[in-house]
């Protein structure tokens, strides 16, 4: 699950959201989530057409390598 924090930085808000390696997170672009900054279908309700800003992080994970044929 993600972190979310708010902090103010020389007098404006900033919203940080830490996300962990192979998550995906839909953040609210319409303003209208209960749950902002995180998006909850509300922009459905909306006549404007913008939906979520979809944030996923790459597993790290080295990937296992093809085995390489004998010669």
């Amino acid at each position: 699950m993600p972190e979310f924090r708010a902090v103010e930085i020389k007098g404006h808000i900033r919203h940080v959201v830490k996300v962990e390696a192979g998550e995906k997170i839909f953040l609210c672009r319409c303003y209208g989530s209960k749950n902002f900054p995180f998006c909850d279908g509300s922009h459905n309700q909306s006549h404007h057409n913008i939906g979520p800003a979809v944030i996923e992080v790459e597993d790290d994970t080295p990937q296992a390598e093809e085995d390489q044929p004998a010669e």
